[in-house]
């Protein structure tokens, strides 16, 4: 079964001037890292990369990261991995704490969501590649022709739908509701918006507060009440697919990710309709987006650390973050980037992203993550579909993270 995680076998030579770095990305991401490696092994001649090829699906990576590190495999040098492993590699040991490497100036020149995000007990464990951030996409062409603006509340969005949907026989609003990760993020974005959350500073599980319960009642009402969400938000709508119905012109704003602006720039009868704002908050809110980065990683049973960190350190400067901004549209996780013309006029909206990064939503930075999104998952999409209240999805999530937490305390 193998097979089912590489889709390129690396063989170990012995060498001891190998560094492997482990990726899973589409077949234009790996094409242009491939690049950047040739440009690395010409400033580094003493050290040659070797691509350990993962398949794009996360959860196969993440399959394989349990099984590869958890076998203290030593043949993995450098990987790349989701903002939400983090935690749960660091506390099972297979990450390298980088605090060592990087110096204060160094490490305070990254978006300041890393040192929520990438530290575990107060040790650095991963350094930001590629941000990413939930935005709200619009269809400009269509607010000018009713003399209308990007929504700043939800109550906006809705008025603006109820406006100009049924004209236009389009959708209002597309998300991703299905009972998977992106459900997640989507919802970590409404309850953010309502000053929200799941568990606080101190630890403690919030997620069946007051201003949970409005927010995902809300999120319901979107396909049921105000019926602005397709009927099959939470059955099928994920990122592709609502992202294809909005670029197929059935949709007025859309949630998704950094990576819709590029396609629809290369989409001709998309290209000059589309406007990208922050997304919409309640009335006593702020706009919460929530962060998917990918991160560069040390497995800690690696032989080669010094050398992967001359890796890493390449990979995340700026010179590469800068290419890696115009050729594939990756949001840079230096801070100074978002202030580049050349950036600004291939990527016109990074001052929003920008600003969503300054109150950035962060899901739940715990070992015991991957449990929390399954309970998460659930039960939020058994309220979508109208199989239980927001009261009772909401109170059933808390006593099941409460007994999660409490196990992985005990163990």
């Amino acid at each position: 079964m193998v097979g089912l995680w590489i889709a390129y076998t690396f063989f170990r030579t012995g060498k001891t001037d190998e560094v492997v770095f482990s990726i899973g990305a589409g077949t234009e991401e790996i094409r242009f890292v491939k690049k950047l490696i040739e440009e690395f092994e010409t400033k580094h001649p003493a050290i040659k990369v070797v691509l350990n090829v993962l398949p794009a699906p996360t959860d196969q990576q993440h399959h394989y990261y349990i099984t590869t590190l958890g076998a203290k495999n030593k043949d993995i040098d450098v990987m790349r991995i989701d903002t939400i492993w983090i935690a749960e590699f660091a506390s099972a040991g297979w990450l390298e704490s980088l605090g060592k490497y990087i110096d204060k100036e160094d490490r305070a020149s990254f978006i300041p969501v890393t040192e929520k995000t990438n530290v575990f007990q107060d040790n650095l464990y991963a350094i930001p590649w590629n941000a990413n951030v939930g935005l709200l996409y619009y269809r400009k062409d269509l607010l000018e022709k009713y003399n209308m603006h990007p929504p700043n509340t939800w109550e906006e969005l809705i008025e603006i739908c109820t406006k100009i949907s049924a004209s236009e026989s389009i959708y209002g609003y597309l998300w991703q509701g299905k009972q998977y990760e992106g459900l997640v993020c989507n919802f970590v974005e409404f309850i953010g918006s309502n000053n929200g959350g799941i568990i606080d500073d101190a630890g403690r599980i919030i997620v069946d507060a007051e201003q949970n319960k409005i927010a995902l009642n809300l999120m319901r009402d979107l396909i049921w009440e105000y019926r602005i969400s397709p009927q099959n938000t939470y059955s099928e709508l994920a990122e592709e697919s609502s992202r294809h119905l909005f670029q197929q012109g059935k949709g007025l704003f859309l949630r998704n990710w950094t990576y819709v602006w590029e396609l629809c720039q290369k989409d001709p009868s998309m290209k000059g309709k589309v406007g990208v704002s922050q997304l919409p908050k309640f009335s006593d809110g702020k706009p919460a987006s929530v962060y998917g980065g990918w991160h560069l990683a040390i497995n800690a049973y690696s032989k080669k650390k010094e050398r992967a960190w001359q890796l890493i350190n390449f990979l995340t400067s700026y010179e590469t973050q800068k290419e890696l901004a115009i050729d594939l549209s990756w949001l840079p996780s230096r801070k100074a980037l978002y202030k580049d013309p050349e950036l600004l006029e291939k990527l016109p909206f990074l001052p929003v992203v920008e600003s969503a990064l300054q109150d950035v939503q962060i899901r739940p930075n715990v070992p015991y993550y991957q449990w929390i999104s399954d309970v998460l998952q659930k039960h939020v999409n058994k309220a979508l579909s109208n199989q239980t209240s927001s009261e009772e999805a909401l109170s059933s999530i808390k006593a099941k993270l409460e007994g999660i937490k409490r196990d992985f305390t005990e163990n």
